[in-house]
Order: C-alpha cells, then structure tokens, then sequence
C-alpha cells in the first residue's frame, strides 16, 4: 500500500483514462447503431455487452493501477473521464468515424447500386427455375403416392 500523494494521483488519472476508454467503446457500439439498424432485443444484448467490457475493463485497470485496491477516487476519477470525453470528444469523434466510414463504404456502394438491376434479373430468372423445379417435384411426389396406393391397393384386395 502506498500512500503518497503522486500514486494517488497516478491511480486517479489512469482511472480517468480507463473511463475515457470506456465512453469510446460506447462510442463504437453508437457507430454501429448509426449503420445498422438492431432490434430492441439486440440493443440489449449489446449493452449488457458492453457492460462486461466495462467491468474487465475497470478491474483490469484496477488491478494494474493499484494491485486491485479501488477506492473512491478510483471509481470517481473513471466517471469523471467518461464525462469529460462525453463531454469534449464523443461528438468530433463520432463525426469523424462517421465520415471515414462513409468514404470507405462509398464505393461499395456505388458498385451495389450497379448490380442492382442485374442481381434483380437474375432472381427473378431463378425464382421462374425454382418455381419450375417445385412444381415438377411436387408432380413427381404426387405420382409417387399413387404409385404407392395403387401397389397397396394391388396386394390388400380391396
């Protein structure tokens, strides 16, 4: 156990920076959200996600910073730097990864709206080949219980 102020302070500024981690990580999960839409279910599950990092995250830090100790400063020094980059930073970091997605998504973009009419005659090609191939084996396996009764109906002497 130390007990000088400088390793209280080195504590409090490394649980700041676990709690500037931390409100990144939700940053992340927001990105995603902002692309993909998710259902209330999966929100959920990503959030209890998130909720684990942020534990082995805190302890981590815990362990590494103090040899486990967590004291008050510890947990205030985390909220206060989740706070600040909530604060400071989330949103000209969102805007930016935003932005850098959106350019490295653009050609893909631009190629899909190409194939779009071509990928769209193709299925519909496929749909008539396997409405086709529904049918004929719809007709095979009705001639096969026919079959079937009439073979049945040969050996029960009705």
């Amino acid at each position: 156990m130390h007990n000088n102020v400088a390793y209280e302070l080195t504590v409090f500024g490394g649980a700041g920076a676990a709690g500037v981690i931390l409100a990144f990580l939700y940053d992340l999960f927001r990105l995603k959200r902002r692309f993909w839409k998710t259902r209330p279910l999966l929100v959920n599950i990503e959030d209890c996600l998130f909720w684990i990092c942020a534990a082995v995250i805190l302890f981590l830090s815990s362990y590494i910073l103090s040899s486990g100790e967590t004291r008050p400063y510890f947990f205030a020094g985390a909220v206060l730097g989740a706070i600040s980059y909530w604060s400071i930073l989330s949103k000209p970091t969102l805007w930016l990864l935003t932005t850098i997605i959106r350019i490295l998504l653009w050609p893909f973009k631009e190629i899909l709206k190409f194939l779009r009419p071509i990928f769209h005659v193709f299925m519909i090609k496929l749909r008539k080949i396997t409405g086709k191939a529904k049918n004929r084996i719809a007709l095979e396996g009705y001639r096969a219980r026919v079959s079937f009764i009439r073979l049945r109906n040969a050996f029960v002497k009705k």
